[in-house]
């Protein structure tokens, strides 16, 4: 709740200290100046921190996904820009299969928690390092910076057999994942284009990991 008025709380805290302390001051003539900028001292350093809080949230929110808890879309972006110049940057598009007949048959409710499961594998089994996106609707995405592609396709095929393993007896729910690693000079769009191929030919497939030498040799 204090979020909806910080803004009101703080302006009106400032306004509020500042005339108490000109009251004192100059209206009563006490002798308790010292005391007065403590309190004023006190009170700027607990508005600064609490402005600090709130910015810090205010970011965090932007950059998150509300249902998964994930980083979002714009958080990926950004990451991925910065990390561009790693070699053994690897990224993983990962797409849940027939998640609308999911929908359809369990419900919408239901699916945003199973989404929300996935999402919880996909960060328990990468590292701090990684990033993890909800890249939208049914899709995530994983930047596994210095990583090479075998280590990368470990990574994301284990992740594969846990969800098939935890999900698929029940509600027939696996996913597919297209992996590419980052080529000297290649640019980002080239990188998402090439990955998103990927990822189509595993849909195709479904339940599977589809890497960019299979990608290749299969043109």
């Amino acid at each position: 709740m204090f979020y909806n008025y910080a803004a009101l709380i703080l302006t009106a805290s400032g306004v509020i200290i500042s005339l108490a302390g000109y009251y004192l001051i100059f209206v009563c003539h006490t002798n308790y100046e010292l005391l007065v900028w403590l309190v004023i001292s006190a009170s700027l350093m607990v508005t600064g921190f609490t402005t600090g809080k709130l910015i810090q949230r205010l970011n965090l929110t932007s950059h998150t996904d509300f249902l998964t808890g994930l980083w979002n879309k714009r958080y990926f972006h950004s990451k991925l820009d910065a990390t561009k110049k790693n070699t053994q940057l690897c990224l993983a598009l990962i797409d849940v299969d027939d998640f609308k007949k999911i929908n359809n048959i369990y419900g919408h409710v239901k699916g945003d928690m199973l989404l929300s499961e996935v999402a919880h594998i996909l960060q328990a089994n990468t590292r701090s390092s990684d990033i993890v996106a909800r890249w939208g609707g049914d899709e995530f995405a994983i930047i596994l910076a210095d990583t090479s592609l075998a280590s990368a396709y470990e990574v994301v095929e284990r992740i594969r057999h846990k969800v098939e393993n935890i999900f698929h007896a029940s509600y027939g729910l696996t996913i597919s994942v297209g992996l590419i690693p980052l080529a000297p000079g290649q640019n980002l769009r080239e990188l998402l284009v090439k990955t998103d191929q990927a990822l189509y030919k595993a849909k195709m497939l479904k339940n599977s990991v589809i890497k960019i030498v299979d990608f290749d040799e299969s043109k």
